[in-house]
């Protein structure tokens, strides 16, 4: 099996970020060679083309009132434009550079959480999975997918250890970097009523006469599965720590509005530029009968809208989320926070990109897939997941629709 092959050809879990690391610059030169064959433009265009262009935008001029480039979210050209001053005033490079740093990050602390629960092997498989799923193209450019996975292990790791001020800071965080960060309280809230009674009684209490709700909250205790940490004290109750912890994705939500009405004059700027694309709305959410239709008419191959490429990675994840329930209640609501939530809110737009931070699906993959009798199953999955790769790379070489 690969973890052992892994563990004994080069040199296991230690040698792990070196791996990584050279995983990356392999796919980089790689990337580099197809951009030179297929693209006449040129590698420097296409890294700045499409959403990238809009990212080194907001980094190069800012944000100001009237331009589409307000729909994206700031904290991700922020960081390109303060790292700029170490790569010679070069935005792209700063957001090469950053971008693969934040990805490597994210994905070593990805292997680790997951080991942390499911052992050795079922995190050498999710990794696999992970860097192999289609959308993972988008860890290598300058897109906020690796900030974003980033954000969301050091959430997850400050949860699971009790570091307060990680997850506090990193819950503040993700809402700047996007929209779907400030669901984030969901998780966060679902930890808080199961680590602490404290925190479990005063929902309930606040529930009032909402059986449903009373009957919802008085559950979660049993949500804990025996591997698990022990329950943590009142400290993580509604005093302190746990409720700054609650209204940090809150906060940040609204440090965005208070920097866009700083920039522009308009704190809703960003909801105006969104409609240059009409794709991207929070009212979808509340839109069944338009997200049903949307799935049923897949129109092309993979394009901005209609993509069937798009639909069939939410399908995989619907798939998987019966298995994500068995395994943790917690990451099954990541799921549906990160991957179901995006699919209805943007039917089905850029999906392949957004699939590519829904980490409970990659230990899902490597939980089930990772068993002998599964083997099949597993590389054809890696060899479907291998193809949809390679069909990215062409697309963005050849300057098509990505994601």
């Amino acid at each position: 099996m690969l973890p052992e092959f892994i563990q004994k050809r080069l040199g296991g879990v230690e040698r792990l970020p070196w791996l990584l690391l050279l995983i990356k610059a392999v796919y980089l030169v790689l990337l580099w060679g197809a951009l030179l064959a297929w693209s006449p433009a040129g590698p420097t265009a296409e890294f700045r083309a499409k959403d990238a262009s809009h990212y080194l935008h907001l980094s190069e001029a800012g944000y100001s009132a009237g331009d589409v480039s307000c729909a994206f979210y700031p904290l991700w050209p922020l960081f390109i434009r303060w790292f700029s001053i170490f790569t010679g005033g070069s935005h792209l490079l700063s957001g090469l550079l950053l971008a693969n740093a934040f990805s490597l990050g994210a994905t070593l602390m990805f292997f680790h959480m997951v080991r942390g629960h499911l052992g050795d092997a079922t995190a050498w498989w999710s990794l696999v999975f992970l860097l192999l799923y289609p959308g993972a193209i988008f860890f290598q450019l300058v897109y906020t997918e690796g900030l974003f996975l980033l954000l969301m292990m050091s959430l997850c790791r400050g949860l699971e250890q009790r570091r307060h001020g990680l997850a506090i800071v990193a819950a503040f965080l993700l809402p700047l970097t996007k929209a779907v960060g400030v669901f984030c309280v969901f998780p966060i809230l679902w930890h808080l009523c199961t680590e602490s009674a404290s925190t479990r009684q005063w929902l309930i209490s606040l529930a009032g006469r909402n059986a449903w709700a009373r009957k919802v909250f008085s559950r979660c205790g049993q949500a804990r599965e025996a591997r698990d940490v022990p329950r943590a004290s009142s400290s993580l109750a509604t005093k302190g720590p746990g409720l700054l912890l609650l209204l940090s994705p809150l906060l940040g939500w609204s440090t965005y509005f208070l920097l866009m009405w700083k920039w522009t004059g308009n704190p809703f700027e960003g909801f105006e530029a969104q409609k240059h694309w009409g794709v991207q709305s929070v009212g979808n959410l509340f839109d069944l009968p338009k997200f049903v239709i949307g799935f049923f008419s897949p129109t092309v191959w993979h394009a901005f809208k209609g993509s069937a490429f798009d639909r069939l990675a939410f399908i995989l994840l619907i798939w998987f989320l019966p298995v994500i329930w068995r395994l943790d209640k917690g990451w099954f609501l990541w799921a549906v926070v990160l991957g179901v939530v995006p699919a209805v809110s943007g039917t089905f737009t850029s999906y392949a990109r957004f699939g590519s931070v829904v980490f409970p699906l990659f230990v899902a993959l490597g939980a089930l897939l990772g068993r002998q009798e599964w083997r099949w199953l597993r590389w054809a999955v890696l060899f479907l997941f291998a193809a949809g790769h390679v069909f990215l790379i062409r697309r963005f070489a050849t300057h098509g629709w990505v994601g």
